[in-house]
C-alpha cells in the first residue's frame, strides 16, 4: 500500500478565496496524523495564516482528514475559524485531489502534491 508520509504542497480554491501552503503527514497503517499550514486569501481582506492539526485515514486510494485543532497565525485579530475536512483520492499523477468543507457551509476544491 502507498504511504503518504511526508510533506505535500497544498492549494485550495473555495470560491471567494484561496489557500496556499503545505501539509505534513505521518501514516501508520491506514491512520494519518499531521498538520496543514496555509495562507488564506479572501477577496478584500488581509491575508492570514492558518495551522490545523489533522487526523484521518488513507487506504492507498481514498484520503480523508479532519482538523482537530486550529491556530490563527499572523492574524490581526483572533476569530472563530471552523475546522475543515478534506476528502479526496490519490490519482495516477501522485496528487491528492478532492474537496473540502466545514460546518459553516464553506466548500472548496484542493490539490496536494508531494514535495521532494
Amino acid at each position: 500500500m502507498k504511504n503518504i508520509t511526508g510533506r505535500w504542497s497544498f492549494n485550495e480554491d473555495f470560491g471567494f478565496g484561496t489557500d496556499e501552503g503545505f501539509a505534513e503527514f505521518t501514516q501508520e497503517g491506514e491512520k494519518i496524523t499531521g498538520v496543514v499550514v496555509y495562507t488564506e486569501r479572501i477577496e478584500g481582506e488581509t491575508p492570514f495564516r492558518v495551522q490545523q492539526d489533522v487526523e484521518g485515514s488513507f487506504d492507498g486510494t481514498n484520503f480523508s482528514v479532519t482538523g482537530t485543532k486550529v491556530e490563527l497565525l499572523d492574524c490581526e485579530k483572533q476569530f472563530e475559524y471552523h475546522l475543515d475536512t478534506w476528502e479526496g483520492v490519490l490519482n495516477s499523477q501522485n496528487q491528492i485531489v478532492g474537496h473540502s468543507y466545514d460546518h459553516h457551509e464553506c466548500y472548496g476544491v484542493f490539490v496536494m502534491k508531494p514535495i521532494e
